[in-house]
């Protein structure tokens, strides 16, 4: 079958790293260590798996900055990955073969699947993190049957979505309302991505909250803010005028441009509040919003979140940038809330507890959320490097969310 192959070898990440100071592009060559290739036809891994045929497959933010090497060499988490591996995890389609003790889909069905390979994946006894339903901070991501990797598109025994048929345990799969088409089903990661986030600070009613970046999760952090948080006036920013506009369709009361000193300043106005203005510094709001969701996680947007959230409100870090100095002073002099947000598991929300990928289907199928517009491109797998650069853009091409589709490609 044909996949996606990242491939970890020094030269041909010294390749990469080469062409693409040149050129974007040049990190897509054929010498570096990304390519479509020929692999073995996926198999079920154990009598609890199934073989999903992939209908499509999102690109995260994770899987860009890894074939554009934008990452800081120290980062932890290259302790819970293995190469090479086939890369891809926000994947939807349809099953065609299941192991022998798999009762909960059937050949045909027709699902969603989570990525993370925690304990029950593994085949081990659940910790305490999987026992809380928290398995994307699951403490087993480098033990058990399999190689390191923390979800599916990081480990090398098991394939990501980047390929037409991936090996998924029967735990991961979620059958898709009828209603709800294979377009909708792919933002069903990042949308779960966005309700955790919303989760560790939800808002209350009459808040003002800030969305830093207005890519895939950003967008559909707004929409669900907007639309199940009907009291909440959401402030959108993001440089790209496209971004801003699908912001405002999906929900958002207020979107802007700006950065830095203008941006606060923009802030404040929007909020009546009143502004300290240091004589060397970037300025600070007084009051402020009440949460900021960071979907970009840079230095500058965390730095900014900090002096624009109002004393003891939460910032939530949902994006992940290069490491990088910041001022952190407001920080404990607004006696602020920093906290983290990686991936999903299960979720309380209105009273009701169930893994992130179902609240987001029943919503959808409902139509409490209609989040059109946030897929913005398709492309075929043979199309990768178009597709990846379309992901990478900042401006160059109005990409929000971009996806494989394999709906139309031969057998």
């Amino acid at each position: 079958m044909k996949a996606l192959v990242f491939r970890f070898e020094l030269a041909r990440l010294a390749v990469a790293r080469v062409l693409g100071s040149v050129a974007p592009r040049g990190y897509l060559s054929p010498l570096g260590p990304l390519r479509l290739e020929d692999v073995p036809d996926a198999k079920v891994l154990g009598d609890r798996w199934v073989v999903v045929e992939t209908k499509m497959c999102g690109l995260c933010g994770s899987d860009v900055k890894q074939v554009f090497m934008d990452a800081a060499l120290d980062n932890p988490l290259t302790a819970m990955i293995s190469f090479p591996h086939v890369l891809g995890h926000e994947h939807v389609g349809v099953v065609v073969e299941v192991g022998r003790q798999v009762t909960k889909v059937r050949r045909g069905d027709r699902v969603a699947c989570s990525p993370w390979l925690s304990c029950a994946v593994r085949g081990l006894p659940a910790c305490d993190a999987c026992r809380r339903g928290d398995t994307s901070t699951c403490e087993s991501f480098s033990k058990g049957a399999f190689s390191p990797g923390m979800h599916a598109g990081t480990c090398r025994d098991v394939s990501g979505g980047f390929a037409t048929h991936v090996p998924v345990h029967e735990s991961a799969c979620f059958l898709l309302p009828e209603s709800v088409s294979f377009e909708r089903a792919v933002l069903a990661d990042p949308f779960a991505v966005a309700l955790h986030a919303i989760a560790k600070a939800p808002p209350e009613r009459g808040d003002t909250v800030l969305v830093v970046g207005c890519g895939g999760v950003g967008a559909l952090l707004v929409h669900a803010l907007a639309r199940l948080y009907p009291r909440t006036k959401v402030i959108a920013i993001d440089p790209r005028a496209h971004a801003r506009e699908l912001a405002s369709r999906l929900g958002a009361h207020v979107t802007l441009r700006s950065h830095g000193a203008a941006l606060i300043e923009d802030i404040a106005r929007s909020l009546g509040a009143s502004v300290q203005r240091p004589r060397f510094a970037l300025p600070w709001i007084n009051g402020g919003v009440a949460r900021v969701f960071d979907a970009v996680g840079s230095a500058k947007t965390l730095e900014t979140a900090l002096r624009v959230v109002r004393p003891r409100g939460t910032v939530v870090l949902v994006g992940v940038s290069r490491p990088a100095r910041f001022e952190w002073t407001p920080l404990y002099f607004k006696e602020a809330q920093l906290v983290g947000a990686t991936g999903y598991g299960l979720e309380t929300f209105e009273g009701r507890r169930a893994h992130a990928i179902e609240h987001y289907l029943e919503l959808s199928a409902s139509r409490r959320i209609d989040p059109e517009g946030v897929l913005s491109h398709r492309f075929p797998l043979g199309d990768f490097k178009e597709a990846f650069l379309a992901a990478r853009s900042k401006g160059g091409c109005p990409a929000v969310k971009v996806a494989f589709d394999f709906t139309n490609e031969s057998p």
